[in-house]
Order: C-alpha cells, then structure tokens, then sequence
C-alpha cells in the first residue's frame, strides 16, 4: 500500500473560508487522488450521507411520495444518480465499489416490504453500524458522538411529541437504555452530556436552523480534538473536508435556496418514529 504525501496535500488544499460552493467537488478530487485505497475507504464516509439522501430521494419517486420532476442532487457525493438508480435494478457496473452497509440495504429493500419510515430508519442504522465499526479512528470516534447527538434530540423531541423513545433512538448500547428509563428533565446526563440543556432550549423554542448550527459546531469540536496537532495527517484531510463541506452547507441558506434547505434540515431534525405528514416532516 502506497504512503500518502500529506506534506504535499495539506499544503495543496485551498483556504476554506475563501472556497466558493463550485469548488468543493475540485477539492474532494484533489484529496482522493492524493489517498491510497484504505485512506479513500475513509474518506468517502463524509460523502455517503449525501449518497443516503439521494437514494432515498430516488425511492421516493419510485413509490410516487415525490413528484418525478424533483431534481435536487445532494452534493457532494460519491455516487451519481444513474449510479443509484442502476443499483435499485442490479445493473450498476461503475468502477467505484459499493459500500458494505449500502448493499446491505439495497439487498434487504427488495423483499423487505418496509413502510417509508422504517425504510429510512433501517439506512441510517446500517450507515451508524459501519461508522462506528471502522477501523480509522477519526470516522469511528466522530460517528460515535453522532450517534450520541442523534439519540439525545430524538430523545428531547420525542418527549415532547409523546412518543416512546425506544421506539426512535438509534444503537443499541447504554445512552439509548438511559434516555428511555429516565424522567428527569436532562434525562439525568447531564453532567457527562453536557450539551444537552442547549439543544432541549432550541428545540423548545422552535430555533431549528440554531439547532442545526449546533450541532454542526459540537459535531466540529469533538472533531478538531482528533487531529491533535498533527496537521500533516489524514486525521487532518478529514476534519478539513468536514469543515468544508458544512460550510458549503450553511451557504445554501441564501434567499433564493433557504426555503429548500431549511425543509432538509427540520426534516432531519425532527425525524421520528411517529407518522410522517404528506411531505414527510412532522409539523
């Protein structure tokens, strides 16, 4: 396996403040062409998210939930949508391999008979188990705290729907049996969650976009700890482009977007295990 020049890449990569959003895609060729396999296997576990969305976009508009017109393209992402929709018929031939937990998915999909809702529960658990099962420390660890986020907003919302928290939370592990056995306010974590009593405030007061951006910002610092000091590092590369791309993300939010992204984020946020309205989000 080939040692990856991160002298030279970490130098190469652009300023991510002065990147404009057309030229996050450049920058994710960059990095790949300067990874080896194992470190691209990495990598591309920041893209597949967006790969998640897209292709329960495409089943969407197989099932007639979306019109057939819709066009948005999560980006950036590792597969295209003919990719995708190739591999809802087993016929995808591309170069790029399809990940484990997706194909998992794709399997299971056909004879599942899944409501829309467990559809997309049963890619997000697969999509959790890989990460926090992956042998590189970085995704492991900030799949992990993800995981973590998650299941404490789904806790604080589904408390305040009156829904059962076993029903939503993601994993099993001990934060997912804590969160449903305690009445407490702060669910009792608060001192090892400390975040907690921050997210139930915005949650409560209706501040979705500022829980969002929350998010992202603790989802970053937990990230940031991982690099210690080692610039010239995968570990590095990593953080970089998930800095990048959640600033891409916040600049969709411009006057003539921020309708569509703002439906996205209150999407994931309040996703639950109650009954979705028509467009998919519960008001």
């Amino acid at each position: 396996m080939a040692e990856s020049n991160f002298y030279f890449l970490v130098n190469a990569l652009p300023d991510p403040t002065d990147l404009e959003a057309g030229e996050l895609e450049a920058v994710r060729l960059l990095i790949e062409d300067n990874l080896n396999q194992t470190e691209t296997h990495a990598f591309r576990y920041l893209l597949y998210r967006n790969d998640n969305k897209n292709l329960l976009k495409l089943l969407r508009k197989r099932d007639g939930i979306l019109p057939r017109t819709a066009s948005h393209f999560y980006t950036p992402a590792v597969f295209t949508f003919e990719d995708l929709d190739d591999m809802l018929i087993d016929v995808y031939a591309g170069e790029v391999i399809v990940p484990e937990y997706l194909d998992q998915f794709l399997n299971e999909e056909k004879h599942a008979g899944w409501t829309v809702r467990e559809r997309e529960n049963r890619l997000l658990e697969l999509y959790y188990d890989a990460g926090i099962c992956h042998p590189q420390e970085f995704i492991r660890s900030m799949f992990l705290f993800k995981r973590d986020l998650k299941n404490v907003l789904l806790a604080l919302n589904a408390r305040r729907q009156g829904f059962k928290i076993t029903r939503i939370t993601v994993g099993d592990y001990d934060l997912p049996v804590a969160l449903a056995a305690s009445t407490q306010a702060d669910f009792g974590l608060g001192g090892e969650h400390d975040y907690l009593g921050q997210l139930a405030h915005l949650l409560a007061e209706g501040k979705l976009v500022e829980l969002e951006q929350t998010i992202d910002e603790l989802l970053l610092t937990h990230c940031a700890a991982l690099v210690r000091g080692e610039i010239f590092s995968l570990n590095f590369v990593l953080y970089y482009f998930l800095d990048l791309s959640l600033r891409h993300r916040w600049r969709a939010l411009t006057p003539d977007q921020g309708a569509r992204a703002l439906g996205d984020l209150v999407e994931d946020i309040i996703r639950t295990a109650g009954e979705p309205a028509e467009s998919g989000v519960i008001k």
